[in-house]
């Protein structure tokens, strides 16, 4: 995966880091959180207060349009964020945990 930043301002206002970027894969659409992840390695950015906000993908193309919102700290953003995109990354976090008690081997009784 490969992250290409097209655009970067602040948002003083907000308080926040506006980034425009473009995520070039080879495969399927990758995923919100490991867009997150890169961008943040790329960035230097504290993977708490950001957010990917929106993904778009055009048919046929390997390329993926988004824009990522990072504040000062995860209160700032989870006061600011509207509550539809925050329940999006809470969605993702209890599958995961879920799904990581479903890989634990249960201990037997005997």
């Amino acid at each position: 995966m490969e992250i290409k930043v097209t655009s970067d301002s602040n948002n003083a206002l907000l308080n926040r880091r506006e980034i425009g970027f473009y995520v070039l894969s080879e495969n399927a659409t990758p995923s919100r959180d490991s867009v997150k992840v890169e961008l943040c390695k790329k960035l230097s950015l504290s993977p708490e207060a950001t957010i990917v906000v929106n993904m778009s993908q055009e048919f046929g193309v390997k390329r993926c349009e988004c824009t990522a919102h990072t504040y000062k700290d995860e209160a700032t953003l989870k006061k600011l964020e509207p509550k539809h995109i925050q329940e999006r990354l809470v969605k993702k976090e209890k599958g995961a945990k879920q799904a990581e008690q479903a890989e634990k081997p249960k201990g037997k009784k005997e």
